[in-house]
C-alpha cells in the first residue's frame, strides 16, 4: 500500500516578490499611463481633449493641463502628448479667435500684441504687464470655455468613426500608414512596461 500524500493545503504557499519603491511609485504609475486608453473609443477622446488643452490660453498652463486631463480620463497620454506638440503652430492664432469671442461678450480690450513690447514690459514692469494683460486671458479663457463643451463633442464624434475605421483596416489586410500605426501603438507601449521593470528588479 502506498504511503498517502501530504494534502496540498498543507503546503507552503511561495510568497509574492516584493516590489521595490521604485517600482510602486514610479515604474508601475508611468507605464500605466503610456499604455492605457488603447481603445478606438478612448484614441478619439485622447485627440479631442487632446486638441482642447493643448489651446489653453494662459501660457504655460496647456502641457501640464494635456497631462491631468489624461490621467482624470484615463486617456491615452502619448496620443494627448502628440496632438498638444502638433497644435503649437496653430497657438496664437487660435488664443487671438477666444480673445475675440470674449470681447463680444464683455467689450473689446485695448492692449498691444507686439511680443518685444509686451516682453519689455513683462521685464521692466510686472505689475503694470498684469494690469493690462490680464484682461485679454480673462476674455480668451472665457471664450475657451464657452467653446470647450462643443469642441470635446464635436471632435469626439467626428474622430470616432475615422479612428475605428483606421484600426479596423489592418484585420482586411489593408496598407494605411494611419491603420498601421493605430494597431502598432499597442506593442510598443507594452513593451515599455516590461523594459522598465525588468531595469527597476534588477536595480532593487
Amino acid at each position: 500500500m502506498l504511503p498517502a500524500l501530504p494534502s496540498t493545503s498543507l503546503l507552503p504557499v511561495p510568497a509574492a516578490p516584493r516590489r521595490s519603491w521604485l517600482r510602486r511609485w514610479c515604474v508601475d504609475p508611468l507605464a500605466a499611463q503610456l499604455t492605457q486608453g488603447i481603445t478606438p473609443e478612448k484614441i478619439a477622446l485622447s485627440l479631442a481633449v487632446g486638441s482642447l488643452c493643448a489651446f489653453f490660453p494662459v501660457l504655460g498652463a496647456a502641457t501640464p493641463l494635456c497631462v491631468l486631463a489624461g490621467m482624470a480620463l484615463r486617456l491615452n497620454q502619448p496620443v494627448v502628448q502628440l496632438v498638444n506638440g502638433a497644435t503649437a503652430p496653430l497657438y496664437p492664432f487660435v488664443v487671438l479667435g477666444l480673445v475675440r469671442i470674449g470681447d463680444r461678450l464683455l467689450g473689446p480690450v485695448q492692449a498691444s500684441w507686439d511680443r518685444s513690447a509686451m516682453a519689455s514690459l513683462l521685464h521692466h514692469d510686472p505689475v503694470q504687464f498684469l494690469h493690462r494683460f490680464l484682461p485679454l486671458a480673462a476674455h480668451a479663457l472665457l471664450g475657451w470655455a464657452l467653446l470647450a463643451p462643443a469642441w470635446i463633442g464635436l471632435g469626439y464624434f467626428a474622430l470616432l468613426p475615422l479612428v475605428r475605421r483606421a484600426a479596423a483596416r489592418p484585420a482586411q489586410g489593408t496598407s494605411s500608414a494611419i491603420a498601421r500605426r493605430l494597431s502598432a501603438l499597442r506593442v510598443p507601449l507594452r513593451k515599455v512596461h516590461s523594459m522598465v521593470s525588468a531595469l527597476a528588479s534588477s536595480r532593487s
